[in-house]
């Protein structure tokens, strides 16, 4: 067998052999993540992208943004870009958990398959990705309020106990993506298998925004040690070298987070039927 055969030989990592314990889960989801990287880049950079439509319209559409805008504005823009990043971003990550389920599974992941069985099942994808996503991106757009309210350091020790209940409904995500199971199906799979031992969940969910947030300020360090490098601050290009720097760690990001996600489920999923005595 040759190099080129090695990479591209699926992982193999499920069904898991035995529950993980917390440290197994991140080094189970970083092969996965490592496997799967080169095949999810496409559809992460389209996430990203996604996500930051709104901003983009902002600044490239809106009058005034750049001193000579585009006149063609959306009414009612908030609701509208909303409604649209949901469902593209709900079908963009139901694309990345699908091939990294793949992988997983020790199947070779097919473009063809995914695309079908991604706009077959797009329209309760959303709800299921409303659940599994709508409490933290609730806090994220109240955040301004929070931090009018509340100084810095009050609100690092609030976010601990606020994204709490996030941990019961974000494993619906692969729930629904990664077994025959609907929108609701998936979400109550989610909270039954979460419920006991949210503990874990919560604690890959911090471990996993404490290594984005590693990403984001090697990020910003980048863009501070290029700044002096054109000689004068220059808002405008350190705002395209940040936004570009967003674009590469987000599409890296986020298959790294999905990949745990799906290694999270199964393990759940394992403890939960050891618990009622059942085998897998």
């Amino acid at each position: 067998m040759n190099r080129a055969q090695l990479m591209d030989a699926p992982v193999g990592l499920l069904p898991l052999p035995r529950p993980l314990m917390s440290g197994e889960v991140l080094d189970a989801a970083f092969r996965l993540f490592r496997a799967g990287l080169v095949g999810c880049l496409p559809y992460s950079g389209l996430v990203v992208l996604v996500l930051a439509f709104p901003q983009l319209y902002r600044t490239l559409v809106v009058p005034g943004a750049l001193g000579k805008g585009l006149t063609f504005t959306i009414p009612h823009f908030l609701l509208v870009s909303s409604i649209v990043v949901l469902c593209l971003s709900a079908a963009l990550l139901g694309l990345i958990t699908l091939r990294l389920d793949a992988l997983a599974r020790g199947v070779r992941p097919r473009y063809r398959v995914e695309l079908l069985v991604a706009l077959k099942r797009w329209p309760a994808a959303v709800l299921a990705t409303a659940f599994a996503f709508g409490f933290p991106v609730a806090l994220w757009w109240l955040r301004p309020a929070f931090m009018s309210a509340l100084p810095t350091e009050a609100l690092m020790f609030a976010a601990v106990p606020v994204l709490w209940p996030a941990s019961f409904f974000v494993l619906a995500l692969p729930a629904f993506w990664c077994e025959p199971l609907g929108p609701f199906g998936a979400i109550a799979q989610a909270v039954k298998i979460s419920l006991r031992r949210s503990w874990r969940m919560f604690g890959a969910m911090l471990a996993s925004l404490c290594m984005a947030m590693a990403f984001f300020v090697f990020a910003t360090m980048m863009v501070w040690m290029l700044s002096p490098l054109f000689g004068r601050p220059d808002l405008f290009l350190i705002s395209t070298i940040e936004s570009m720097l967003y674009l590469v760690v987000g599409a890296f990001g986020v298959p790294f987070v999905l990949a745990v996600l799906i290694v999270a489920h199964q393990d759940l999923k394992l403890r939960e039927l050891a618990r009622r005595g059942a085998r897998p």
